[in-house]
């Protein structure tokens, strides 16, 4: 690596690592506020709010490493304009894009570890601190939740997968359940019943209007459907504090994990418009700060007098703003089914990137 590349790499990743440090830490400090009555209230113990707090950490990251990325763009940028550094670089015959270009690598490196952190280490994190909040913090025990909740999907991360229609958490029921059981080898399913309702009672659930199927070695039905009244299912072990936590399962999911729920319950005939978006953008989050960092290079790395270098940088906060807006608008659209769920969740990383990217040469002068 050349001495300038680690000049600058140096003088990004310091602003980055200190607005990140700076970003989680209000994060926390602001839930720690908004949940300070109860803590009071129910003399929550120090190590349970040390340890709910440390579960925060990972998502308090991944929520803001993408701003850290464009205000560390935006401090070098601004600094190296301020001391006439770019004019120097300029001046010696680099282009633009070679100065940018370890900056540009770094922020690759920052997506692909955002990416780690969003699927390996957030899923079981934050369900722990929802446990914690809700057991220890806020002290709901099973009723908290008096909505009807819809579409509940829950993956055990075994060889079950649930599928709920109508989820009752206060009363324990559910309405329209599909269970389907897999070979943990081939992940074929060897069983799947239907039911119109369940109920749960002493530690099990009880279904009643019960439609089964077998399945061969390829996942096809054979035989008849077996038609019962009620019945209970032993290793049908899933709570309603488990529903509960999965009615936005998406994020207590690893990226395989909800590729595989999405596949299962496609093979039911369930719409899966929202599960996919979410599988999608798994996978688009993490460059949100590559493309945020490209929108500001063209601003700021022109030539430009002190005066104007502020009302460059209102610019960048206006297209970031724009950006941003659009992607949750996308978004919205993807889950209702009226985009491709690929474009809900690219079309902002893509278009904006190759608007930034169209006007790289502006900031040759």
């Amino acid at each position: 690596m050349k001495v300038l590349d680690r000049y600058l790499v140096r003088e990004l990743l310091v602003p980055i690592l200190f607005c990140s440090a700076t970003l989680v830490f209000l994060i926390l400090v602001a839930d720690l506020f908004d949940n300070l009555d109860e803590l009071l209230r129910n003399k929550t113990p120090i190590p349970v709010v040390f340890r709910y707090y440390l579960c925060l950490i990972p998502m308090a990251f991944s929520q803001t490493i993408s701003w850290s990325v464009w205000l560390g763009t935006i401090f070098l940028l601004v600094n190296l304009g301020v001391h006439n550094e770019l004019i120097a670089m300029k001046a010696a015959g680099l282009k633009i894009i070679t100065i940018v270009r370890p900056l540009i690598f770094l922020a690759l490196l920052i997506g692909i570890l955002t990416f780690l952190v969003s699927d390996r280490i957030v899923p079981p994190t934050f369900r722990t601190a929802n446990e914690l909040l809700e057991i220890y913090i806020e002290k709901k025990k099973g009723a908290e939740d008096k909505k009807v909740l819809k579409n509940v999907t829950y993956y055990s991360g075994g060889n079950i997968l649930y599928y709920f229609r109508k989820f009752m958490p206060k009363a324990k029921t559910v309405e329209d359940a599909i269970i389907l059981w897999m070979d943990p080898t081939t992940n074929q399913t060897t069983q799947k019943i239907f039911a119109k309702e369940g109920s749960f009672s002493n530690g099990s659930w009880t279904f009643k209007g019960i439609t089964e199927y077998q399945t061969d070695v390829q996942g096809a039905v054979f035989g008849n459907p077996v038609m019962i009244t009620k019945k209970s299912y032993p290793d049908v072990q899933v709570t309603p504090r488990d529903l509960i936590m999965a009615t936005s399962e998406s994020i207590y999911l690893s990226y395989h994990e909800l590729k595989y729920t999405i596949d299962k319950l496609r093979e039911n005939g369930i719409a899966v418009y929202s599960e996919k978006v979410d599988l999608y953008d798994r996978l688009a989050s993490p460059w949100k700060g590559l493309v945020m960092m490209l929108l500001a290079i063209p601003l700021l790395a022109s030539i430009h007098t002190r005066k104007s270098i502020a009302f460059n940088v209102l610019t960048c906060a206006g297209l970031i703003f724009a950006y941003h807006v659009f992607g949750a608008v996308s978004m919205a659209l993807g889950k209702s089914g009226a985009i491709f769920p690929f474009l809900s969740a690219w079309g902002g990383n893509i278009l904006f990137s190759t608007f930034a990217f169209l006007r790289f040469d502006r900031a040759n002068y």
